[in-house]
């Protein structure tokens, strides 16, 4: 039994050491070129975008995953919206963008994660960065998200701000997605993870001692989008806790 565990935690190990591997090697050789192409002109994102996709794509590919969605979204290429999801592992973002697919997005994320190493050079350069202490910070999330809308892009943030306990089904939701949501009157389309904790748990900071991880199926439960049309600030909790009980009845599932 105690070999079992030891080639268990060993297989984590090299596990959890693969995934920051292939995100290391994938942006050196994947993402330089976008990077090329957003140097040369800003308004190219779209190109820029679909790399961001084969990214994610080769990512989940090369750790064994593979997406399982209830039903395609089948959304209005026009028209701007704001994908939410939960939050529980470091996959969440190649899921919602492999999701997505075509609907070009920029996420919405805490200024802290730009100090990790490679990916927090693709963080900063790709995502709106908020900082919550600084009043000035959510002023300036407004101004940003409201230039890329005008730009016929999506934003995506995970209400929950960061990864909850493992424990927790659901954290507490923060209001950021559905400030913007309403004050932008643009539809709200909801992405649920039911799998990706269980198959690759948030590990950063516990690459060894706690990292667990397992390939297979990524099931993702996906929504008719919720439209936001003369909604005003005062029904932003209404929306969120619409927002939650949707997730917490996909989470039922798990």
């Amino acid at each position: 039994m105690k070999l079992v565990k030891y080639l268990k935690y060993f297989f984590w190990g090299v596990y959890n050491i693969w995934f920051y591997l292939l995100v290391t090697l994938l942006t050196i050789f994947v993402m330089c070129p976008a990077f090329i192409i957003v140097a040369i002109n800003k308004n190219w994102y779209k190109p820029f975008y679909f790399f961001g996709v084969v990214w994610s794509k080769l990512i989940l590919f090369f750790m064994g995953f593979y997406i399982k969605i209830d039903k395609p979204l089948d959304l209005d290429i026009t028209q701007p919206y704001v994908f939410v999801g939960n939050h529980v592992s470091m996959i969440d973002v190649m899921v919602m963008v492999s999701v997505a697919k075509r609907h070009a997005m920029v996420f919405v994320g805490k200024k802290e994660l730009e100090k990790i190493p490679i990916f927090g050079y693709i963080y900063r350069k790709t995502m709106i960065l908020v900082d919550r202490s600084s009043p000035e910070s959510r002023r300036a999330v407004f101004n940003s998200t409201k230039e890329k809308i005008s730009k016929g892009r999506n934003v995506c943030l995970f209400p929950e701000g960061t990864v909850p306990p493992t424990e927790m089904e659901l954290g507490k939701f923060k209001q950021g997605a559905f400030s913007i949501a309403i004050e932008h009157q643009i539809p709200i389309v909801v992405c649920t993870f039911l799998d990706n904790k269980k198959r690759f748990p948030w590990s950063f900071g516990g690459l060894l001692a706690a990292s667990k991880g397992i390939p297979g199926e990524l099931r993702v439960m996906t929504h008719e989008p919720i439209s936001t049309t003369g909604l005003t600030i005062n029904d932003m909790k209404n929306l969120s806790d619409k927002v939650r009980k949707i997730m917490l009845e996909d989470l039922k599932k798990v």
